[in-house]
């Protein structure tokens, strides 16, 4: 059986909700909630109960929470 390349964390385009939690400092909940209420990139579905968010759009999300503290 041929083995597919494994592709790099950065090239994925969806990141876990524990990776979001490392790159947010929020927890898992509270990454939920936000989600759920608009203020945080919605939840992709995935198979069975696993969800995941774009990581383009929570590395927006970050990016604007940084920048309005400057």
């Amino acid at each position: 059986m041929k083995k597919l390349p494994q592709k790099t964390d950065e090239s994925c385009k969806f990141v876990s909700a524990n990776e979001a939690v490392k790159m947010t400092g929020c927890a898992r909940s509270t990454l939920i909630k936000y989600s759920q209420l608009g203020q945080f990139p919605p939840m992709i579905k995935l198979l069975g109960e696993r969800f995941a968010f774009v990581r383009e759009d929570v590395q927006k999300w970050v990016d604007e929470r940084l920048s309005s503290v400057k």
